[in-house]
């Protein structure tokens, strides 16, 4: 899923999370869970972010 920024360069997003365990998510549920949770897994560094089949970097799932 990528998205024109305000600058109109382009970025990443991503589609689904893989979470510790195996958990898979849509973005939206990720984005449905406490904000203290998403945040534990990107400070933890345990959340796998994914556009369709190609990992992206949290850095990068985060902009779009």
């Amino acid at each position: 899923m990528d998205a024109m920024n305000t600058g109109g360069t382009r970025t990443v997003g991503y589609d689904r999370v893989v979470l510790p365990g195996g958990r898979q998510l849509s973005r939206r549920e990720f984005e449905a869970l406490p904000l203290r949770e998403r945040v534990g897994y990107l400070m933890e560094g345990t959340a796998q972010f994914f556009n369709g089949a190609t990992q992206v970097t949290a850095a990068d799932a985060m902009k779009g």
